[in-house]
């Protein structure tokens, strides 16, 4: 059995199994190379290809009942002509076949080998080969979320056109810098300055690079506003029971109250907070402890309700002070959508959700806002070669973006052309022979 990376496919038939625990009820085994047709004939005793089979395998402990599909080259995903076996799952008949199909000429695959053929074979690009093992490694919704992204090819879509935003900047950089004194019109460094911040944050934001990470081992959600804003309403309502006290009296919450929760498939700690603002009956006995512990959320719920705009902005404020980041980690929400129709705030980028703990209007829709959120703020793509590659050319347009004011403009269109090629060269997938091997060698075997 083979037990070094393989670099590309050499022709060799390769196969794989399948298992749910020790006393699985059936597994599939998957064959993939140049001789499966030949393989079909000797274990399955048809000469049918393409196409799917009901045939007894013969083995060491008698007829073997199996369920096989023939599948064609090119048009599978290695490329290659391929079959799989349903067979009975137990060790002794899936051993006995193992051994059968090493007789035929087959190898035992290396872990990734199936994936690596099909990214030689043009039918899967690197950064989706990459999501396939964070697929498997995944250990929460979230995680499984971005990998979807990744396999989906939604990040490289996404990384594709922030390239194109880039090559766009790179040229007018280069046609800035060389203007004639004659020219009536001063070069426009200043818009393109703007561009090129907004870019490098974009790439930033993508890339994983900065975020924060919190302390907490599942992610704290606090809810935090002024008294009266329905913050134990939409506490309840977001844990679908009963279990902060609701009343119209003005300071009822005082001690934060904490549940665990899974929203949108992302498990989180939510904490009801005290109530903070002008408006606070307790003369602001407990809004100090509110706001700390707002600092330390992971995410914070900014909590309204109409007429409570004002003061929820200036506690808001409060906390950008102390941690200019913030506003990065915080969702604004209307609240009592059932009863009253808040404006959002002029000046804010975007208008809040609305929702009623009462009706339930826009609750599935906060849940889905908060998991997204959280996949934001945690789960990076920075571990993959492509994520790697961005926070390199993330690094590249900061250090560009820092220097506008100060740097003459060849050097910052210099910087421009470096994280251009850095970008290309990952979408391209031009990637070494070692670092292959290094991605491919944390797949498990079978994929």
């Amino acid at each position: 059995m083979a037990t070094s990376p393989t670099h590309s496919s050499d022709g060799s038939t390769i196969f794989a199994l399948a298992t749910s625990g020790q006393a699985s009820l059936a597994a599939l085994i998957r064959v993939s190379g140049t001789r499966c047709q030949a393989i079909a004939a000797s274990l399955l005793c048809t000469t049918q290809w393409p196409g799917a089979v009901d045939s007894p395998i013969t083995s060491t402990l008698g007829q073997v009942p199996c369920r096989a599909w023939l599948l064609a080259g090119p048009h599978t995903l290695t490329g290659e002509d391929s079959i799989e076996m349903l067979i009975p799952g137990n060790p002794r008949l899936v051993a006995a076949i193992e051994l059968r199909l090493l007789e035929l000429g087959c190898r035992h695959a290396e872990p990734g080998e199936f994936t690596r053929r099909a990214l030689n074979a043009g039918k899967l690009e690197l950064g989706r080969a990459e999501a396939v093992c964070a697929l498997i490694n995944s250990q929460s919704q979230a995680q499984r979320r971005a990998a979807l992204a990744d396999l989906t090819g939604e990040s490289a879509r996404e990384l594709s056109r922030m390239t194109d935003t880039l090559r766009q900047l790179s040229a007018g950089f280069e046609v800035a810098f060389d203007f004639s004194e004659d020219d009536p019109d001063p070069p426009p460094f200043g818009a393109l300055g703007a561009r090129l911040s907004s870019l490098s944050t974009a790439l930033h934001e993508f890339c994983g690079a900065g975020q924060r990470h919190g302390p907490h081992p599942v992610p704290v959600v606090a809810l935090f506003g002024p008294p009266n804003a329905g913050k134990s309403s939409l506490f309840n309502a977001l844990l679908k029971t009963h279990r902060a006290l609701v009343s119209s009296l003005p300071g009822t919450t005082r001690d934060t109250v904490r549940a665990l929760a899974t929203l949108d498939g992302q498990a989180v700690e939510l904490r009801d907070l005290s109530g903070v603002g002008v408006s606070d009956s307790d003369g602001g006995r407990f809004a100090a402890s509110s706001r700390e512990e707002a600092l330390q959320a992971d995410l914070v719920l900014a909590l309204c309700a109409q007429g409570q705009e004002s003061e929820l902005a200036a506690e808001l404020a409060l906390l950008v002070e102390r941690d200019p980041e913030m506003p990065a980690r915080t969702l604004w929400v209307y609240t009592k959508a059932d009863v009253c129709q808040a404006t959002p705030i002029t000046g804010r980028r975007a208008q809040g959700l609305r929702v009623s703990a009462k009706s339930e209007e826009g609750i599935d829709e906060l849940r889905s806002q908060i998991a997204k959120a959280l996949t934001k703020l945690f789960v990076k793509p920075a571990s993959s070669h492509q994520g790697q590659a961005a926070a390199l050319a993330a690094g590249v347009l900061a250090s560009a973006t820092r220097g506008l004011h100060n740097d003459p403009p060849e050097f910052t269109a210099g910087q421009l052309r470096v994280a251009l090629r850095i970008l290309d060269e990952t979408l391209l997938a031009q990637v070494p022979g070692e670092i292959l091997d290094s991605i491919f060698s944390r797949f498990c075997i079978g994929k």
